[in-house]
């Protein structure tokens, strides 16, 4: 579970730095 969670919040972060990427 805890590996699992690791991987959800490391997808957030790849996302919000794409997303800011974009953006930017």
């Amino acid at each position: 579970m805890k590996k699992k969670q690791r991987g959800v919040q490391l997808q957030g972060v790849v996302c919000q730095c794409l997303s800011n990427g974009m953006f930017r």
